[in-house]
């Protein structure tokens, strides 16, 4: 059916007439409007958003898009039978076991294990507790902490042997192993020097008591330990006294170690007092003489032959380096008005220090 326009009012009212024909025309432009969109969804009701009566029945006859009276049936004895089945089988939420209803536990299998206080045990059937692997961490820990000091321990140790090898001019440092430490030590060996000196005080005048110092014949390296001299030729190694015609009283030649810090130690010192013979000559004659410092002595063997032994004080330093000297401690006779006494040392021979 096609849409007819209505007849429009016609009348010499101009103003009356437009008053009815405008809501005439409206709905006769709706009406044009809704029939062409009619038309349109004749022609193709999908692209307007509308089914077609064809496609409405295939939907609603369609058995995968909607459940069937079969389908709900299968579901719901489907349904039936797993409620069945867990009231048969299923565990309810709380339940227990009987232990042999549970595998044990093993290296292979999962299962149930024991628990385990011991931390020596071996079983690899059980587990350990809590106790049991907080004893065996304090235990770890206390070994470790033993091996932290036992390696400190050596760590000093070595380098106290490295400064002690590096003191006796060795060669050795903390990278070195202790197989090459060793060869080091084995490698350190005394040093070898030769001495021949003589000194002499004649006709010095001085006070009773004052000592004259003559040169420094020998300077020994910080740590010497030890000095061993032998004499090559007795007749040049020697301490005298000469005194004048008619005089008794004389003073002491001397050898002696002076230290860094200044401190004499005299250990070789003859006198020839009032008791002797005037105007002798007093010169006894060194064999050899070792120095240690270890045990703090020094010995001296004389030609005759007799020995001296001499302590070394304690607060002699051999730490740092310290002197070989000669002098004199001058007498009664080198203050008077007659011929002042002679005081004179030599050494002639091989030393050893170490």
């Amino acid at each position: 059916m096609s849409i007819q326009q209505p007849r429009r009012f016609v009348t010499t009212d101009q103003g009356h007439a437009d008053i009815l024909n405008v809501p005439i025309d409206t709905l006769y432009t709706n009406d044009q409007g809704l029939a062409a969109q009619i038309e349109s969804i004749k022609k193709d009701p999908a692209a307007n958003g509308v089914a077609s009566k064809e496609a409405l029945e295939s939907h609603a006859s369609s058995t995968d898009l909607h459940v069937t009276a079969a389908k709900q049936a299968a579901w719901s004895a489907a349904e039936a039978n797993a409620k069945k089945y867990t009231e048969q089988y299923a565990a309810p939420k709380q339940h227990s076991h009987p232990a042999s209803d549970l595998p044990s536990a093993s290296t292979q299998a999962r299962g149930i294990v024991q628990l385990n206080t011991s931390v020596s045990s071996g079983a690899t059937d059980q587990a350990s507790t809590s106790s049991a692997t907080k004893q065996a961490y304090d235990r770890a820990n206390e070994a470790y902490s033993l091996a932290q000091q036992a390696f400190q321990a050596g760590v000093n140790v070595k380098q106290s042997l490295v400064d002690d090898i590096n003191a006796k001019r060795g060669n050795a440092s903390t990278s070195m192993s202790w197989q090459e430490l060793g060869t080091a030590i084995k490698s350190i060996g005394p040093v070898k020097a030769t001495i021949n000196n003589s000194y002499a005080v004649d006709n010095v005048k001085s006070q009773t008591g004052t000592y004259v110092y003559g040169p420094t014949w020998f300077t020994f390296p910080a740590n010497t330990t030890f000095i061993a001299f032998t004499a090559t030729d007795i007749t040049s190694s020697y301490q005298y006294i000469r005194r004048g015609p008619g005089t008794t009283g004389g003073g002491s030649p001397l050898f002696l170690l002076t230290d860094a810090n200044g401190y004499n130690f005299v250990f070789l010192q003859i006198t020839k007092g009032s008791g002797g013979l005037k105007g002798d000559t007093f010169k006894p004659i060194i064999r050899s003489f070792t120095f240690d410092a270890r045990t703090r002595e020094l010995t001296i063997v004389w030609y005759e032959p007799r020995v001296s032994v001499f302590s070394v004080p304690s607060n002699f330093d051999v730490t740092r380096e310290f002197q070989l000297r000669v002098g004199a401690l001058m007498g009664p006779t080198d203050e008077s008005d007659g011929t002042p006494a002679g005081y004179g040392a030599g050494l002639k021979g091989n030393l050893l220090y170490l």
